[in-house]
């Protein structure tokens, strides 16, 4: 069985001009981020090495390559689904930049067996709290799915989707491991199988008029990207989830107890924002990580 890791980084002229990461100062916003993302692509290219995939890092527009728009750079991680590099593998897992992998634990292995067409982690899913053991309990709360305890950017997200014809379904319509106002998947971690992307190439909505929607009706960053778009179609087309446990697609930085709590727990380390990135560094250089 052939599995591939896709990953990308693609700094645009605007990144620098919001300034310099407070927390990391002496250089710019861009070689913060372009430092992280190398970082992270060596962490899965030495991971790939040892479950036998291949690794793809990429930092060039392809699939994105003739268009524009605020959060036209998000979508490029559609590539595995429409680019024909990819229809070699049998599986493929698509990682952010701003990813650690902290592990040996084959993903590819847990998404097989699931016998699911993708596998990914729900918003609701990512719980904050004490540490890893306590959040496996559900003895934390939910920390990005805003939509559940904000009634305005559920309005917001509702009015989307139905303007595009994109059923709203509740996490528990999807099987998720804690019940969601709305179903949407954490893009930073998902696999998906051969099938799942060429069944996606199908039936998937036009992604460009998604984004072009909310230019005309002005919605915001967090609802105009990759993420609630291609929760949606998944959604509306009942694509087969596998719920993977947040250990996937930690977020160290949120465990109140601190580091070493998600030693040897966490799986992959996601270090989102700014300061993510900035932390990300620092515990590098501490030798915080297992193999980078």
């Amino acid at each position: 069985m052939k599995n591939a890791i896709f990953q990308y980084m693609i700094i645009g002229p605007e990144c620098d001009e919001r300034g310099p990461v407070p927390q990391w100062p002496h250089e710019s916003r861009s070689a913060l981020y372009k430092k992280t993302a190398d970082l992270s692509a060596l962490s899965f290219k030495k991971y790939a090495e040892k479950i036998d995939a291949f690794h793809h890092y990429s930092e060039k527009k392809v699939f994105t390559k003739d268009k524009t728009g605020p959060t036209v750079l998000l979508f490029e991680l559609l590539r595995i689904i429409y680019d024909p590099l990819y229809e070699q593998f049998d599986n493929v897992l698509f990682c952010d930049t701003d990813i650690i992998c902290d592990t040996e634990e084959n993903i590819f292995d847990i998404h097989v067996a699931s016998g699911k067409e993708v596998s990914g982690i729900t918003e609701s899913d990512i719980l904050v709290g004490a540490n890893p053991d306590e959040c496996l309990k559900g003895n934390g709360k939910s920390g990005y799915a805003s939509w559940d305890h904000d009634d305005n950017k559920l309005q917001e997200l509702v009015d989307k989707y139905d303007r595009l014809e994109i059923p709203v379904k509740t996490g528990e319509e999807m099987g998720t491991r804690h019940p969601s106002k709305v179903f949407i998947m954490n893009t930073g971690v998902h696999v998906w199988t051969k099938d799942a992307r060429m069944r996606a190439r199908e039936c998937f909505d036009d992604w460009y008029t998604y984004m072009m929607d909310g230019v005309e009706h002005g919605n915001p960053f967090w609802l105009n990207n990759d993420q609630p778009y291609i929760s949606g179609m998944l959604a509306k087309y009942d694509f087969e989830i596998n719920h993977l446990e947040q250990t996937w697609n930690d977020t160290p930085t949120h465990y109140q107890d601190g580091y070493p709590c998600w030693k040897g727990k966490s799986k992959f380390l996601h270090y989102t924002g700014g300061q993510g990135k900035a932390k990300m560094l620092q515990l590098r250089e501490e030798g915080q990580f297992n193999y980078v």
